[in-house]
């Protein structure tokens, strides 16, 4: 059919002009670049930099069992920028590194237990002004390092009477690698060490 209005004819050809590109292949959207990425970086403010450094190190050290290094690195963060982000992700790793030592605690790795809980005393986040909001706190952490010390002393209390004292001088060293100041532990050592001396002479 022929259109004979010019009118119609103008106004059919701007619709076409307006809505074609809706009607063309979607395009694919891609992230950015890296170059982009390289600009948003080159963008962000010191204390962005340095939060992004410090969750970079932390989770590298985590990785490798090095959780009171991985707080360091927060805290160094925290200390010159104290932002509420760096706090938040600081809370964080500290909440994370609790968990993974409960769970430790739970499968009876009193060893491995002791030192994570120890890291997290040490390393002084129970005592940043965020402490209030954390699970956990000194008094919790203390508990929890005496009662790996106990299942370790107890552990090794069994051994010794089974006759093992080199054994059961190593699980309490073992303790006290966490739990430096025991005096029970280190007067079992004291005493184990001392009957195996004596033993070795009479050989």
């Amino acid at each position: 059919m022929r259109i004979r209005n010019p009118i119609t004819v103008i106004l059919i050809c701007a619709c076409l002009l307006v809505f074609a590109p809706a009607c063309s292949p979607r395009r694919v959207l891609s992230g950015p670049s890296r170059s982009d990425r390289h600009a948003d970086d080159d963008r962000a403010s010191p204390a962005q930099q340095a939060l992004y450094a410090a969750t970079s190190q932390a989770q590298a050290e985590m990785a490798t069992g090095q959780y009171g290094r991985a707080l360091d690195h927060f805290a160094s963060a925290y200390a010159k920028y104290h932002t509420p982000e760096i706090r938040e992700n600081y809370s964080s790793a500290g909440e994370s590194i609790r968990k993974t030592a409960d769970l430790t605690y739970e499968k009876r790795d009193f060893a491995e237990a002791g030192a994570i809980y120890n890291q997290l005393s040490e390393s002084g986040i129970t005592r940043q002004d965020f402490a209030g909001a954390l699970s956990f706190n000194g008094d919790y952490l203390d508990r929890q390092i005496h009662a790996c010390s106990k299942a370790l002393l107890e552990a090794g209390l069994r051994t010794y009477r089974d006759g093992k004292l080199e054994d059961a001088i190593s699980l309490w060293k073992q303790a006290l690698t966490f739990d430096r100041d025991n005096k029970e532990v280190k007067q079992a050592i004291d005493t184990a060490t001392t009957q195996l001396r004596n033993l070795k002479k009479l050989r």
